[in-house]
């Protein structure tokens, strides 16, 4: 098994694959329900991955031609990396 970077990292979302953001959709109402009962408390984020082709990249690039990777928002992203943390 491959291991990860880091220990918060939960999965991957595709974006329009009912099935996986279904999951992105349970985990986020479990996540809810846990919290009620702990004293310390979680909370899902969602980070944006551009994937490849992307149409909206230009939005991200600077007039050097640079990228920026890092603020990549949900709505522009093909994929989602999904981590949970404590609060």
């Amino acid at each position: 098994m491959k291991r990860a970077r880091t220990k918060r990292y939960v999965m991957t979302v595709n974006k329009g694959e009912t099935i996986e953001e279904y999951r992105l959709a349970v985990l986020r109402d479990t996540i809810k329900f846990i919290n009620k009962h702990i004293d310390h408390k979680l909370y899902i984020k969602c980070h944006g991955r551009f994937g490849k082709n992307n149409p909206h990249l230009a939005k991200y690039t600077n007039q050097h031609g640079n990228i920026n990777w890092r603020d990549c928002k949900l709505e522009d992203a093909q994929r989602i990396d999904v981590y949970l943390h404590e609060r």
